[in-house]
């Protein structure tokens, strides 16, 4: 648990988080939600549904208190508070298959782990798995305050409907079990707990400022086909990146691990479940760690105690003072190495690097020593974010496109990619959107075509963002 807390403490890479502090500073200092876009001119008649406002309140107020040194390990404790839930459904079994398991599911979210209000859904979807756990197995009724949990959660973050995901795999597998079983009534009475707790957090989602209409953002996410294409998150994992080995071997390990001992009907339909969406779409990686991590341990370990009781076999430790002195030993070491990586990680150096690498700091600085130039922007997707928190609300640097895609629609979406993609209609849209400068990736193709075209004058390039005014 120590060691991959390093796994879950790092820089802020995220591009989304620079309008989420944008807009945690614009409610403090407003005192009520955005109803409308606030940082383009493209789509400002959009009505938004501002389904993490909570958590980009408690951003901004983080952020002016302790920078992003601050934030970073407060969602990498989040992370870590996530994984501690699932170590607690495992914490009977054998320590190394629990110490290798929680080692391979970290590794295995990597691409996933880092400061982002993702990390929120992925611990609370811990806690339910483990208070679903508890409940199933007859060792707790903690699952009865989910629904307060699920109130909290639809204030923090878009995620919270797959909370209804979990509570319908158990559902439907009581339900089967009851079918299959009539004469045991344990699985009737606990489907009719299950139920009256999926109606409760129903309701419960209703405790936020958007009522009714937070319903149906999630649908809309999962509906939307712009999104599916331009966002690197939403598409399926590649298995050609070496990042994503240890997600591969942890798929085939489980599979292997129901070859080996039978799971359960809940622990089936669980790894399932999780497995379809993180094939789906990478960023539900995390899902899957939550789900499987806890199943591949009780799996292996079963397995492991039934050989071993057959073979007669038998772990014995260490003479007491020389365990202790070993396990001090390497405590420490770990403690030191985490302390030292984290700070190396996090230190406001490293971020300035980091962000000098990503965002158009540079070419922002030249705008902003040249407000004469330009009216309407077309910016990369990505620092849309970025480019919004540094010059709201000027209006001459509102910004094309930003990271909400849902708010941005799938019409725009699909604009702003056939302008980056240079298809047949790229200049009509700049033309239709009365763009005058372009902000984009240095030897990008659209760079590289704008600097060719006769009636787009370059005034602004570095390694990281080039800069073209509409000539005449």
């Amino acid at each position: 648990m120590l060691a991959i807390l390093m796994l879950f403490i790092s820089g802020i890479q995220d591009p989304d988080f620079w309008w989420h502090i944008r807009v945690g500073r614009w409610i403090v200092e407003n005192g009520k939600l955005p109803s409308r876009d606030l940082f383009t001119y493209t789509v400002p008649d959009h009505v938004w549904t501002d389904h993490e406002y909570l958590t980009e309140i408690l951003m901004w107020l983080a952020y002016i208190a302790t920078g992003t040194v601050g934030l970073a390990i407060a969602f990498g404790l989040i992370t870590w508070a996530g994984v501690w839930f699932i170590y607690r459904q495992v914490r009977r079994q054998p320590f190394v298959i629990v110490g290798l398991g929680l080692a391979l599911g970290a590794l295995a979210g990597w691409p996933i782990w880092g400061p982002r209000a993702q990390m929120i859904t992925f611990a609370l979807t811990c806690l339910e798995l483990y208070w679903l756990h508890g409940y199933l197995s007859g060792r707790s009724r903690a699952l009865t305050f989910f629904p307060l949990v699920m109130a909290v959660w639809a204030n923090l973050h878009g995620g919270w409907v797959i909370g209804f995901a979990w509570l319908g795999v158990a559902l439907v597998s009581e339900l089967v079990m009851w079918v299959w079983d009539p004469s045991n009534p344990a699985h009737k009475a606990q489907a009719r707990f299950l139920a009256i707790i999926t109606g409760a957090s129903v309701v419960a989602v209703l405790a936020t400022p958007h009522g009714l209409s937070l319903y149906l953002y999630p649908f809309q996410t999962q509906g939307s086909v712009a999104q599916q294409k331009l966002i690197v998150e939403w598409f399926s994992p590649d298995f050609h990146q070496i990042y994503l080995r240890p997600f591969e071997a942890m798929v085939f390990i489980v599979i292997a691990g129901f070859a080996l001992r039978r799971p359960s009907l809940y622990q089936f339909l669980l790894v399932i479940t999780a497995l379809g969406l993180a094939l789906q779409s990478v960023r539900h990686i995390a899902l899957f760690v939550a789900a499987a991590t806890p199943v591949m341990i009780a799996t292996y370990s079963d397995y492991w105690k039934e050989i071993a009781a057959q073979r007669g076999w038998k772990f014995q430790l260490p003479a007491r003072p020389a365990f202790a002195v070993v396990t001090a030993v390497v405590l420490v070491l770990v403690t030191l190495v985490a302390a030292v990586k984290i700070d190396l990680d996090v230190s406001p150096s490293v971020q300035a690097k980091l962000d000098e690498s990503s965002y158009p700091i540079a070419a922002a600085d030249w705008l902003a020593s040249h407000p004469e130039v330009g009216t309407h922007m077309y910016n990369q997707y990505g620092w849309g974010g970025y480019l919004a928190n540094r010059f709201y609300p000027d209006p001459n640097r509102q910004v094309f496109i930003f990271g909400e895609a849902e708010l941005m629609g799938d019409p725009l979406l699909n604009e702003y990619n056939d302008v980056q993609n240079l298809r047949p209609d790229w200049t009509a849209i700049l033309d239709k959107y009365h763009v005058d400068y372009v902000i984009f990736n240095t030897g990008e193709a659209l760079s590289n075509v704008l600097a060719t075209q006769p009636t787009w004058k370059l005034v602004y390039q570095d390694k990281v963002a080039t800069i073209f005014v509409r000539a005449g």
